[in-house]
């Protein structure tokens, strides 16, 4: 059977710790004379994360070199292990109310509750964090809106992933002598087109 795109990772999967970073298009310039900056801010946002294992023995790392060595030719889901329910007291089937493409303000319809700051939502592949919460049926995120959403896109946020690449097509993983293996690798979120 061919491998299809993007892949699962092998469950359960362990994760010892996960470094995000939310990077932005920008770009400043500072005056020499003045100091003052100007700062230019274009659409593109987007996350990386690196993710290390925890020790593991052969047959459990066998699985997560396997998987890695097939992403290394295409993209796979991936989420914050560490953080799969929300901290709000969110409930309901979630769905979009309002997205403009680029804007960061999510109308959401069906929430009962409201999110808390630091919470994870998908819609479609891509995955934003909630970085202020308006009300009970809006909030503002991170990255800005991949689309336009049209009202009634389903929102997922227990356990939300999105759509990533490993950073570079290589797979690395270390052998202790006690058989005990460390992977560690580095990712990129997949921005659709």
């Amino acid at each position: 059977m061919p491998i299809t795109y993007p892949l699962t990772p092998p469950s359960p999967f362990r994760v010892a710790k996960i470094s995000f970073t939310g990077m932005s298009a920008s770009s400043r310039n500072v005056s020499p004379f003045t100091l003052q900056t100007q700062q230019y801010n274009w659409p593109g946002q987007g996350w990386m994360a690196s993710v290390e294992c925890p020790p593991m023995v052969r047959a459990d790392a066998e699985q997560v070199i396997a998987f890695l060595l097939a992403a290394q030719r295409g993209t796979f889901y991936f989420r914050d292990y560490s953080n799969s329910a929300p901290r709000g007291n969110v409930s309901g089937t979630l769905t979009v109310s309002s997205a403009t493409a680029n804007g960061v303000t999510l109308g959401i319809s069906g929430a009962t509750g409201t999110f808390a700051v630091g919470d994870w939502l998908q819609i479609g592949t891509s995955l934003y964090k909630v970085i202020q919460v308006d009300s009970s049926s809006s909030v503002d995120v991170f990255p800005a809106l991949r689309a336009s959403y049209t009202a009634g896109t389903s929102i997922v946020y227990n356990s939300p992933r999105g759509v990533f690449r490993l950073a570079s097509p290589q797979t690395e993983w270390s052998v202790e002598l006690a058989g005990i293996y460390g992977v560690a690798f580095t990712i990129s979120e997949e921005i659709p087109q």
